[in-house]
């Protein structure tokens, strides 16, 4: 069934094909959420991005429906980490300076390999999908549109039009701007990811990976259990030649797709991984906590043992795993129900990465312990896949009270979880991700904020800081990349 935009439903907005320009932004500045506050009811459908109307809206590309500017969750925090994500062009490093440098002094072009020079490179080849996308209308194009030829006049005056460190280019002489254009001339393509392509991108396609084109699936394991769900990826590249009388430029895009695989785990009771966690919790309602201390009521106050299972493992089997993403979906949801057949959600092949996506107790919660369902043995009262208990109800429009103790228990059976995912990294911390949607959100903040270690950072979706996590100034947490919220 395909999911309901106005429910604070339980996905990550398919950040690996539908994020645009913003996050990018976000991971370079401190983000400044506005965050919409959760509803405690419950959504029986996922939602990716709340404000956005429909799914047409997302992928109404000129290509078909080709989702622009994509980055996963992990990798746009990789990027952040690494100083430049791959919409902006590689991180500058000596190794590509010097290649471009070598380049350079075999072609017999004089050029200056100044580290100067090679940031003005660096910072203008990073703008060659805003200067194609401008001028791909303005100026004459050729070969179907993939190569537009502005003259150098044309591009300055363009860049004193823009906001911001890149408008710099504007003012500058024509001579300083042609040598480094020149010198952009000489470094490696620019490649940008531009993510997946729905088969069906109308209203009535569903998020499944059977509706990405290039989608195949493989059943592989004893119990045919696990698969390998494989679509295209597709990604556009960027060249710039600056003639020889420096009159014109040319930029020059060309357009590629390409299969990515990963491999679906889905863990459940009695297998041999066993569990993600053990912890015990009180799934009782803390409302019916209270009333069981009258034997009147003849209420007993259940514990269980906190698992995490069934959940979701996500990996990419072509390489060896370099980043782990703990990702946490929203009250009412289920990592199988939800998650399961959409690891596209996940990644853009930019890193070797793990997605543990582990599902929340079945449990009472307070604010309805007024639903009761009959069954053949009698009535019971409705239970939830919820992360902690909520108190009350103001249907988003406030945060709601929460019984602390079941937050919790959630809180250590994550730290748990996490600690198992830093030995599996050989001890490094700074490789952890955590996420949620919703609910998750809120209790995968608390469990980042919480924790000891400095981890790799975080990524939230339509969810906000809970009122009892505590924010520490010299916290372990001061120095991962700024948290990315997404509404």
């Amino acid at each position: 069934s395909r999911p309901s935009w106005q429910s604070p439903g339980s996905a990550v907005a398919s950040l690996a094909g539908m994020m645009s320009e913003a996050m990018s932004a976000a991971m370079v500045a401190v983000a400044e959420p506005a965050p919409a506050t959760p509803s405690a009811t419950p959504s029986a459908t996922p939602s990716p991005l709340r404000r956005l109307r429909s799914k047409s809206q997302v992928v109404s590309h000129k290509y078909g429906g080709l989702a622009a500017n994509a980055v996963s969750p992990a990798a746009s925090i990789f990027s952040a980490s690494t100083s430049a994500s791959d919409e902006q062009g590689s991180p500058i490093d000596e190794s590509v300076a010097d290649d471009a440098s070598a380049e350079n002094e075999g072609s017999g072009t004089e050029m200056s390999t100044t580290p100067e020079v090679f940031a003005a490179a660096f910072e203008l080849r990073a703008l060659l999908p805003r200067v194609w996308k401008h001028f791909r209308s303005r100026v004459g194009a050729s070969n179907a549109g993939m190569l537009v030829t502005p003259s150098l006049l044309e591009v300055q005056g363009w860049l004193g039009g823009l906001t911001g460190a890149a408008a710099k280019w504007g003012q500058v002489a024509d001579v300083e701007l042609a040598k480094a254009l020149r010198a952009a001339a000489h470094l490696p393509p620019l490649h940008q990811r531009l993510g997946f392509r729905f088969q069906d991108p109308s209203d009535s396609g569903h998020w499944g990976a059977a509706n990405l084109i290039g989608y195949t699936e493989k059943s592989i394991g004893e119990k045919r259990k696990h698969s390998d769900i494989s679509w295209d990826m597709y990604e556009a590249t960027f060249t710039i030649i600056l003639k020889e009388d420096g009159s014109s430029v040319e930029v020059e895009r060309s357009f590629r797709r390409n299969p990515f695989v990963a491999r679906v785990e889905k863990r459940r009771r009695g297998d041999p991984e066993g569990p993600l966690a053990r912890e015990s919790m009180i799934v009782t309602a803390a409302s019916r906590c209270k009333q069981a201390l009258d034997p009147r009521k003849r209420i007993v106050v259940q514990k269980r043992t906190l698992d995490f299972l069934p959940a979701v493992v996500f990996r990419n089997p072509s390489g060896p795993q370099q980043w782990t993403m703990i990702y946490l979906h929203g009250l009412g949801s289920s990592a199988l129900g939800n998650y399961a057949d959409r690891p596209h959600y996940f990644f853009d092949g930019s890193i070797q990465l793990k997605v543990v996506v582990p599902t929340a107790p079945s449990r009472e919660v307070s604010c309805f312990d007024g639903w009761w369902n009959k069954t053949s043995k009698g009535w019971n009262l409705t239970k939830f896949l919820s992360w902690y208990d909520y108190l009350s109800n103001h249907d988003g429009a406030k945060e709601d009270a929460i019984d602390w103790k079941s937050l919790a228990a959630v809180q250590r059976a994550l730290h748990t979880l996490i600690e198992k995912e830093v030995q599996e990294l050989g001890g490094r911390n700074h490789r952890i991700i955590l996420g949620g949607k919703s609910q998750g959100c809120c209790t995968s903040l608390d469990a980042f904020l919480t924790y000891p270690k400095p981890l790799g950072g975080f990524v939230g979706v339509v969810g906000h800081l809970l009122s009892c996590t505590p924010v520490e100034g010299d916290g372990a947490q001061i120095g991962s990349p700024p948290p990315f919220f997404s509404h």
